[in-house]
């Protein structure tokens, strides 16, 4: 694997649904090192850490990761990381995947797989790429937090991202979960986070849709393992730390 990629890791202290989640604890660590310790075992040549809270910076230098102090008034990870970019004087070219801070179980094979997917794709204009898992269940179909995802299965181009679909279809088509993961030059980075929010990204309150308003192509692919749960809530961090206890 061609390990001539970055990995930032956003993590921002005042989340909405569980405040300070990159410093909870999960069996003996904080959550946003069990995130590094993730992104350590990839191909990437470098991972920092981009947060806004000078305790997430304490904890970080304690662990030895790098660390980059970003501003609070960014209104997403991506945001936060085109910041980094600037701050690194990246290259056109540079490939950075965007690694969640709440996603400690995120296979060292999935971030591989990300980066070569920019690395290999045949278009020359702007690309993003992500990942995607097959959603089973109902609940998970019917869930609006789920994001779900439509993609020509000969171009790995996406075509649609939607919370809200007709579950009926379930019988005659698969649907698929977005895994909030992302690889992209730093040429695309830059067009995506310099734009303002487009229409449909607000109506729909999903940031992917800028990038279609942008004329940015996503590829997206089925993830090579499952990233296990994110940690959204105080149940999310239960179920966390029960698969940690259990390895």
């Amino acid at each position: 694997m061609n390990s001539n990629y970055v990995i930032v890791i956003p993590a921002r202290y005042e989340s909405k649904r569980l405040p300070g989640k990159p410093l909870a604890d999960i069996e003996g660590k904080p959550l946003i090192q069990r995130v590094y310790d993730a992104a350590r075992k990839s191909s990437a040549k470098d991972v920092i850490i981009a947060t806004d809270n000078q305790m997430i910076k304490d904890i970080a230098n304690s662990f030895n990761a790098k660390v980059i102090m970003t501003n609070q008034t960014h209104q997403s990870g991506t945001d936060r990381i085109n910041e980094v970019a600037n701050h690194e004087y990246w290259n056109d070219d540079q490939v950075i995947v965007n690694l969640q801070g709440d996603n400690p179980l995120m296979p060292f094979e999935n971030i591989d797989q990300l980066a070569k997917m920019i690395n290999t794709h045949e278009d020359s204009g702007l690309c993003i790429a992500t990942l995607s898992t097959r959603i089973i269940e109902n609940k998970d179909i019917e869930d609006p937090n789920v994001v779900k995802v439509e993609f020509i299965q000969e171009t790995k181009k996406a075509i649609s991202f939607k919370r809200h679909v007709d579950i009926r279809l379930k019988k005659k088509k698969k649907f698929w979960r977005h895994i909030g993961i992302y690889a992209y030059t730093r040429d695309s980075l830059k067009v995506f986070s310099d734009a303002q929010p487009s229409k449909n990204e607000m109506k729909y309150n999903l940031e992917q849709l800028r990038a279609f308003d942008l004329g940015i192509s996503i590829i997206i692919d089925e993830a090579e393992k499952n990233p296990g749960p994110d940690v959204d809530t105080n149940d999310d961090l239960e179920a966390v730390r029960r698969i940690y206890r259990s390895f």
